[in-house]
């Protein structure tokens, strides 16, 4: 298995791996990570190094890795090398180490071995100057030798020479400029069209594995206070668009000449939020590792256990890339269709709704050009919301630019499309929902397949979230359900996610007078039964509706089967019945099957029956703590151990015959009726949400899920339990925080003149909701003093859960409509409790029982529930404004508070009204249950309609802005553009730096006139077009480049002013592009020397020579090699100091023989005479066809021969691989 060859390899390499340098290799803290440390110098602190493999289900043979470091403060030239190392495709753990080791001793020795990552040329450069391509490179060995050195172990040299010798794309310079200039128009397009761009692990100059980011305030989006708050957003956030390139920058039309349009590998999405307009790198890392964490989908419930455990603490808080509340069915969109609905759009004309219509219906169809396509997709696009939207969320670059469009700016527009219109799309197939009502978050179709996905396959919220962050929120949508479900009034049900059941048939009755579970009765209003399209997606009933009996092993919590008998298998939940003088019953999990014994888990009892009092087994008991109204059985932190009754331990060898009802049915094959009794009954089984908080609080970010407390919570129950929360399309948020002791806190939000009710801010409709109805309003009242009036809403407490679902409507008659058709307001609240109903409670000895439709585990205790609704002034336009208000028009309403009525356990402190008050009409203004006017703060309203002035409590005038914008907000200004990101969007040819270097003449250089008599060398006939000419290094620097400018400068002006045959070597100005790079050509040898004659015989008329020099120069020496022609190695016979490999054995091109006053006239004396040299043999040219000699190759035999001598190599060798590959 991929996880246990990692796991195998790592542990392999922990023992095994040795080098002098690296320390402490472990386990990372991801699943798939290494971590382990780099000592770069004795007196320095170790560098952390994190490599993470991006699938552990690829591992061994087609996985990636991601290398970076945590550490801060590091060297410039090693954290180079890190960028570079790559993604090591295949890499065992060992060779990974080995790799990215060999990187790091090479940068620190002076050898940088990756250099595809560069930065902007610091040069002025003309992309005509070499027309190149990539130059022949023979895979033939030269004599066995040349073997990659490396500082421990040779063996993993040869796949960094199999690298090397690979011909590298980036020596094609005209390609590469090419390229340079498509990147930065495509990022100049995104900066135009009103987004902020970022660049990571560089871009440019063929850059391998990189990022761009796009980002916009979320501000600026055109989405209302009231989605935002729904969706987890904030003004003053960043939505980020990461995009990833593993194999290079691609552009639209790269990728749409490829042919591959599903899940490209060579460009993937990441979606997130940000308090920063980029993020880190290893942020970006993060994002695109495929490693899920085990407490559910990646969505915002991540923020809460992803605290820092694996987060670097250098990574600044406002950088952190936050998860997105639909970041999974977003990447999901961007990664699998956006390449093949472009390709529609471009082959065949469509917008963006006609393209994705014609790939949900063409899902693994093949399209032909003769094919006729349906009108139907040439339809335009009509929405409502797209309207009311910002320009710079509905532009469209794909149909505007006429060629060359930039893929990242129509990546962003395309899910910005579906982020800002979220509620119209389906989140699992991406199709729009036309649905009959509006809804303030988004869900799904009506496929029963969409549903399943979306619960089963994380694209739903996270409820260990809500659980978390609004426990009340949770309880309260809870009790609706239980409620409803209580009534028969569930009008959808939750089909199509593979729960596995009991048998209602055999469950039996409800003790306390509840309802049974059985013969439930259903209201008037319920919906006949209809045929489920969607039970092949759920577990099929194993067996008929049938009980079993076992014997009952108390102590150990046992079964004990007949012989034969095999019905139980692990994780299986059943229902045990248990007889005795006192019967008892409780649901419990299948932890081992040894048929024909059977051990369970621990017992979940219902609260109105005897239960185990549960203990840790390896603890002493404890005095019992008495328990408080809703708290589970079991201790969240734990799992606890029953203890039998002292009666049933007494009985020794007797074991009683339990009644056993195997969770064996499908859900969805029930009757109407059967599915809301199962409903109850699989909520009477949870946990109160308290004790949820509690115990995903305990487990400290480790696994944040409830679906490992599977010994409290079975896996239907979990199911029903995630419905009830992802299918609320409203938002609800807390505005009383009960306290864990149950006292409330204060809340500048909270309405006055409702004591003893709970409250809640409460939000429904689409997003554009809130603009239709300031629209209204403008409409019909003007300029009127009171534009809205607040009223109640009453309805029972089993309606409520439809209403958080559907809005409020007047589809169904419940109470009659004496007075019209239409929504039912009151300005006294007591007129809408009596539409409300309400439940009874009875307190003794601090414990509750609750009536029927009230969940026993609740901690709030619901009995009514009533809405505060704003609604457009204009009474006379109602269906009836005495003695209800009746409201036809439904963008006129909106809901703004829900007020519930809790246990009377709960005391509120003395309703204190806010600091700001909203003015409301005289006229209309409702009474509370204290008989007194209530005060609405004026946060009941969003800001933009706010009045310059509003009331204090006491009724004087204050003055406040009431629209904030975004330069008065200073969360809101915009962070600085780092310079990277601005320097990439300048063009090669644009002035970046105020003191640019000075640049070789650009004008093409004449030969010069030789003497015919002395030399047949010709100045300027070299064959430029497979040099490997290289872009600046990334260590280029601006004083660095003048100094090599004049050095360049002096030795043109001896070149100038010598005889070309005395002189010996020729430099032609127009190939120095790069002033860290001189290609020169030696010449004039000697008639009688064999190189001579070597030449003459190839037809060749000089020796091509590179030089490289590094950032330290003129205090470390130049790297001087052969590039052509090949030269016969020692062992073969040849000499004049060339190594197998094409460089210079000079002590004079060491650390131990440079002299910082060398020049380069004197150096190239030095390596003239060198190569003319007979001493010990003379040198001759490789016999054959004329070949290149490889940089990799060059290096390795340098370094070979430093150590031969004994001499210290050249510290430029960390910086000659600068664009080697």
């Amino acid at each position: 298995m991929p996880r246990k060859a990692f796991v195998q390899d790592l542990q392999q390499a922990i023992q095994s791996f040795s080098h002098l340098k690296v320390s402490d290799v472990e386990s990372g803290v991801e699943d798939g990570s290494v971590t382990f440390k780099y000592s770069y110098s004795p007196a320095s602190v170790p560098i952390v190094i994190q490599a993470l493999v991006t699938d552990v289900g690829e591992y061994p043979s087609s996985h990636m890795y991601m290398v970076y470091t945590t550490s801060e403060n590091i060297p410039p030239h090693l954290s180079t090398a890190l960028e570079d190392v790559g993604t090591l495709d295949g890499f065992n753990v060992s060779q990974m180490l080995a790799r990215v080791t060999k990187c790091l001793d090479q940068a620190d020795a002076g050898s940088q071995a990756n250099p595809l990552d560069l930065v902007d040329d610091p040069m002025e450069t003309d992309d005509h100057l070499v027309d190149g391509s990539d130059p022949e490179v023979d895979d033939d060995t030269d004599d066995g030798s040349d073997e990659i050195w490396t500082p421990e172990s040779p063996s993993h040299g040869n796949i960094a020479a199999r690298d090397l010798r690979k011909p590298p794309e980036s020596r094609n310079r005209s390609a590469i400029l090419s390229a340079n200039r498509r990147i930065r128009a495509d990022l100049r397009a995104v900066k135009q069209a009103g987004f902020r761009v970022g660049h990571l692990g560089g871009l440019i100059n063929n850059a391998q594995d990189c990022f761009v980011t796009i980002s916009i305030r979320v501000s600026k989006l055109g989405i209302s206070e009231e989605a935002m708050q729904a969706w987890h957003l904030k003004p003053h956030q960043y939505f980020l668009l990461l995009i990833r390139y593993t194999a290079g920058y691609r552009s639209l039309d790269d990728l749409m000449a490829s042919g591959n349009f599903h899940r490209s590998k060579d460009v993937t999405f990441r979606v997130g939020l940000s308090g920063h307009y980029k993020v880190p790198i290893d942020e970006a890392i993060r994002a695109f590792s495929r490693l899920k964490k085990k407490y559910g989908s990646d969505n915002y419930g991540r923020s809460f256990e992803d605290t820092d455990s694996s987060r670097p603490p250098a990574v600044e808080a406002s950088k952190v890339l936050q998860p997105l509340f639909i970041g999974n069915p977003l990447q999901d969109l961007m990664n699998e269709r956006l390449l093949a609905i472009l390709n529609y759009r471009s082959a065949m004309g469509f917008g963006w709704k006609g393209a994705e219509s014609y790939y949900i219906d063409h899902q693994g169809s093949n399209w032909s050009s003769e094919d006729t396509i349906d009108s139907k997709y040439y339809t335009p696009e009509f929405s409502c919301r797209a309207a009311t939207l910002p320009k710079v969320v509905t532009d469209d670059h794909f149909a505007a630019a006429m060629t060359k469009s930039s893929l990242p700016l129509i990546a962003m527009q395309f899910v910005l499309r579906h982020l800002v219109r979220c509620t119209e799309f389906c989140l699992v197939c991406h199709e729009r929902v036309e649905a009959d009502f509006e809804a303030l978050k988004p869900y799904v179709c009506s496929k029963p397949l969409c549903l399943y996905q979306y619960m089963a396959f994380g694209f739903g919220p996270s409820i260990e979230h809500d659980i978390i962050a609004q426990p009340h929120v949770v309880d309260l949508l809870i009790s609706f359900c239980y409620s409803s479900a209580t009534f028969g009034n569930l009008k959808t049900l939750p089909t199509g996610l593979a729960l596995a059941v009991p048998a209602p048939s055999l469950m039996p009755a409800r003790p306390r007078g509840l309802n049974s579970y059985r013969g439930m009765p259903m209201s008037s209003g319920s919906l006949d039964e209809k045929p489920n399209s969607a039970r092949t997606l759920a577990v099929q009933p194993m067996h008929p509706p049938k009980s079993y009996k076992a014997k009952f092993d108390q102590t150990n919590m046992e079964l004990i089967l007949s012989p034969g008998e095999t019905i139980l298998y692990p994780n299986q939940w059943i229902y045990l019945i248990v007889p005795g003088a006192v019967q008892r019953r409780f649901y419990c999990r299948v932890i081992e099957a040894m048929h024909p014994t059977i051990r369970l888990g621990p017992p979940v009892c219902l609260s109105d029956t005897p239960e185990y009092e549960p203990r840790d087994s390896n603890s002493q008991p404890s005095p019992a703590t008495p328990r408080r109204p809703g708290d589970s059985l079991a201790d969240p932190t734990r799992t606890p151990v029953p203890i039998p009754p002292a009666a049933a331990a007494a009985v020794v060898g007797k074991y009683p015959e339990a009644e056993i009802i195997i969770y064996d049915q499908n859900f969805d094959d029930l009757s109407f009726s059967d599915k809301q009794s199962t409903t109850c009954m699989l909520l009477d089984t949870l946990p109160g949400v308290m004790d949820m908080k509690r115990y995903l609080q305990s487990k400290s970010g480790k696994d944040m899920n409830l679906k490992e407390w599977q010994d409290r919570i079975s896996p239907a129950a979990a199911g029903v339990l995630r419905w009830i929360i992802a299918s609320n399309r409203s938002c609800i948020v807390e505005v009383d925080h009960l306290e864990e002791g149950g006292s409330p806190r204060a809340s500048e939000e909270r309405v006055t003149g409702m004591p003893q009710w709970m409250q809640f801010r409460f939000a429904q409709g689409a997003p554009d909701k809130e603009q239709r109805f300031i629209q209204s309003i403008r409409d019909v009242t003007g300029q009127q003093q009171y534009p809205s009036l607040y009223a109640w809403h009453g309805s029972p407490l089993h309606n409520w859960h439809s209403i958080v679902r559907e809005g409020l409507h007047f589809q169904d008659t419940a109470h009659g409509r004496a007075f019209g058709h239409g929504v039912y307001h009151a300005t006294h609240v007591s007129t809408s409790l009596g539409y409300s109903g309400g439940y009874s409670y009875h307190h003794s000895d601090n414990s509750s029982a609750a009536s029927a439709g009230q969940w026993p585990q609740s901690h709030l205790k619901i009995s009514q529930a009533i809405a505060l609704n704003e609604i457009v002034n204009a009474p006379l336009q109602f269906v009836s404004n005495n003695p209800h208000l009746v409201v036809a028009q439904l963008d006129w309403i909106q809901t703004r508070y829900l007020f519930v009525k809790i246990n009377n356990t709960t005391t509120f402190d003395k309703d204190v009204p806010p600091k700001e008050i909203y003015a409301q009409d005289p006229k209309y203004t409702p009474t509370g249950s204290d008989g007194q006017k209530i005060v609405i703060p004026i946060t009941a309203v969003s800001k933009s309609r706010r009045p310059l002035t509003t009331e204090s409590k006491n009724g004087a005038k204050k003055v406040k802005t009431g629209n904030i914008s975004e330069a008065d907000d200073p969360v809101l200004l915009s962070d600085d553009t780092e310079f990277e990101d601005l320097q990439i969007l300048i063009d090669e040819m644009e002035d970046v730096h105020e003191d640019k270097p000075p640049v070789p003449a650009k004008t093409k250089s004449k030969p010069t006139p030789y003497e015919t008599t002395k030399t047949d060398f010709v100045a300027g006939t070299l064959d430029d077009t497979t040099l490997p000419l290289l872009e600046p290094p990334s260590f280029a620097t601006p004083t660095a480049t003048k100094a090599l400018q004049r050095e360049l400068n002096a030795t043109l002006k001896i070149q100038e002013s010598q005889p070309a045959h005395e002189l010996g070597w020729y430099i032609n100005r127009d190939l120095i592009t790069n002033m860290y790079q001189w290609i020169i050509e030696l010449h004039s040898f000697e008639p009688h020397l064999p190189l001579a004659k070597d030449l003459k015989t190839k037809d060749l008329r000089s020796v091509v020579m590179e030089v490289r020099f590094g950032k330290d120069y003129p205090m470390s020496p130049p790297f001087v090699r052969i590039i052509r022609p090949r030269f016969l190695s020692f062992m073969a016979g040849g000499g004049g100091h060339v190594t197998a490999g094409g460089a210079l054995c000079m002590e004079l091109l060491t650390n131990s023989g440079w002299s910082a006053v060398s020049n380069m006239e004197s150096v190239l004396l030095q390596v003239r005479l060198a190569v003319s040299s007979t001493d010990p043999k003379p040198a001759r040219l490789e016999p054959g066809k004329v070949r290149d000699y490889d940089v990799g190759e060059a290096i390795e035999a340098y370094i070979r021969a430093c150590h031969t001598h004994g001499v210290s190599p050249s510290v430029v060798i960390a910086f000659v691989f600068w664009n080697s590959e």
